[in-house]
């Protein structure tokens, strides 16, 4: 019941937001000009235009597709924390690309020259505050899960003095990067056809996942590294000396991070590939870094090792 009613109040928002956009475009059509004001400098002055039919197309594309990515990510969550996120971040951004739709209609109606429609700009503040308002109450609507199982703390693997040892594994998601690729592209076309309310989030979101569709993590005397395959940067690095224990453990996505990518919760971080094993690595200031890899246990084995040498002192 608790997946039922967080797919319930993620799909709603959306669909109201859509039938409200679509209905009053179509009910406006005929008294909208040729091309409708989309796009707004920061003094609410018309700065950009689309025509009617691809504003009406982009428009209910965009929450469509939203509304099903946000609907099936808390569905996949399951019985898990993230899913109550997952919901309420998706009902708050149904809200804050709903309402500035349906005003760019509102404010075209009737007008001869676009040139000439204003967005008075505390319309920005309603919907962002409309945004949090909504996420807030699905968040208290949904009921929150018991968390995840506690990690098991791996073996430590036994090295003698002067003996090296290191590993490295490298994971690709493509389940990531394309859905990455998809997003950040369609946030991009949004942006070109000067919707760049709408299309803005998606963009940024799309391209801070892309960098996390390949990572190689390596296990060495100096600590973890989790570098990311696709660029330079951003790159991640934990010293041997910063670390207390390291673990193997099974996560969920979407229900222990929210989602994929680049993940960060209260002392946790994460980089989420996939959903199953992964690596979790305990810091001196309490903080766990996750990686989702394969043979994790023999990663943690190892860093358990080199963690037990470096504090006697070896």
């Amino acid at each position: 019941m608790t997946v039922l009613r967080r797919c319930a109040l993620t799909a709603v928002p959306f669909g109201v937001a859509t039938a409200a956009y679509v209905g009053v475009f179509l009910a406006s059509y005929d008294r909208l000009p040729g091309r409708i004001a989309t796009h707004f400098s920061g003094d609410g002055e018309a700065d950009g235009f689309t025509s009617r039919t691809a504003a009406l197309w982009i428009g209910s594309g965009l929450l469509v597709g939203l509304g099903l990515l946000f609907t099936v990510l808390a569905l996949v969550s399951k019985e898990s924390p993230g899913g109550r996120l997952t919901a309420a971040v998706g009902a708050g951004t149904a809200v804050t690309l709903g309402y500035p739709l349906v005003l760019t209609v509102l404010f075209n109606t009737d007008v001869q020259d676009p040139a000439q429609v204003q967005l008075p700009m505390w319309h920005m503040a309603v919907l962002l505050l409309a945004g949090v308002a909504t996420g807030t109450l699905v968040w208290w609507l949904t009921s929150g899960v018991p968390g995840s199982a506690p990690a098991r703390l791996s073996p430590a693997l036994v090295l003698t003095e002067g003996e090296t040892a290191a590993w490295s594994r490298t994971v690709t998601s493509r389940a990531l990067l394309i859905p990455a690729g998809v997003v950040a592209l369609s946030g991009l076309f949004a942006v070109t056809f000067g919707l760049w309310q709408v299309g803005l989030l998606p963009l940024l979101l799309g391209l801070t996942c892309a960098p996390f569709a390949g990572v190689r993590v390596t296990v060495d005397r100096r600590g973890v590294s989790v570098a990311s395959t696709v660029l330079p940067r951003p790159r991640l690095a934990l010293p041997l000396r910063s670390i207390v224990s390291a673990s193997s453990v099974q996560i969920n996505a979407m229900g222990d991070f929210g989602g994929w990518g680049y993940r960060i919760r209260p002392n946790r971080r994460g980089v989420v590939l996939r959903s199953g094993e992964a690596l979790s690595v305990r810091t001196a200031e309490g903080r766990e870094y996750v990686v989702t890899v394969d043979d994790s246990t023999t990663a943690a084995a190892l860093l358990n090792g080199l963690v037990d040498r470096h504090a006697a002192g070896a």
